[in-house]
């Protein structure tokens, strides 16, 4: 079983009031129909539990049944999904407009978590870095339609898309790509320390790029 933790605003929450005691929240995830969810548990920032009520999935949206109305208070809220795996890679980039691009990263990451599983780095790396151009492309279309990934590393940096840590990491992945030459066999090769900075790196991308 595997986690995922999503932090949203309590302002954004939509709430339906039912009876007295009883009201519907609905709570937007473009991030949800990618996972095969088994249970999902839903806190404050006290970590106190918010809900004890049957809930479901509706497309990206979460519908619960609660006993209380959205306090304006309640600042941020903690969902948690606890899930079996990825049920639809290409929903892992909602916001990319372009099918076939969104498709075709699915498929490049479903890839990289299957090497990352198996411990071979510089596979995932490299497909890492398909994601990460892919990403990029889409974010900053059409600016980047004739742009390197090295030259969309500085675009996304300057423009504030993609923080100092970020960029770095990209870079990382952008030079690792040349390890495949024969001239390339002194430099270091990916570590599991490289490649856990770039999952970690990769997966908030993709849930910041989601928003």
């Amino acid at each position: 079983m595997k986690s995922i933790l999503f932090e949203v605003d309590a302002l954004t929450l939509k709430c339906k009031k039912i009876s007295e005691e009883s009201f519907i929240w609905g709570i937007c995830i473009p991030l949800l129909p990618a996972f095969s969810v088994e249970y999902l548990s839903i806190k404050d920032r006290n970590l106190s539990s918010l809900i004890s009520g049957e809930e479901c999935i509706v497309g990206e949206n979460l519908v619960i049944n609660a006993g209380y109305e959205v306090d304006e208070y309640m600042d941020k809220i903690l969902i948690e999904l606890h899930y079996h795996g990825i049920k639809d890679y290409s929903s892992l980039f909602p916001k990319v407009v372009d099918t076939n691009l969104r498709e075709r990263l699915g498929l490049f990451y479903e890839e990289a978590e299957k090497n990352f599983s198996q411990g071979s780095w510089l596979s995932f790396a490299l497909m890492c870095g398909a994601v990460f151009e892919g990403m990029l492309y889409a974010k900053l279309s059409p600016a980047a339609s004739n742009n390197t990934f090295s030259l969309m590393i500085i675009d996304a940096h300057s423009k504030g898309v993609i923080n100092d840590k970020q960029r770095d990491i990209m870079n990382i992945v952008r030079i690792s790509r040349n390890l495949v030459h024969a001239n390339k066999i002194r430099d270091p090769y990916i570590s599991r320390k490289n490649a856990m900075e770039i999952r970690a790196t990769l997966d908030k991308l993709i849930k910041d790029f989601s928003l």
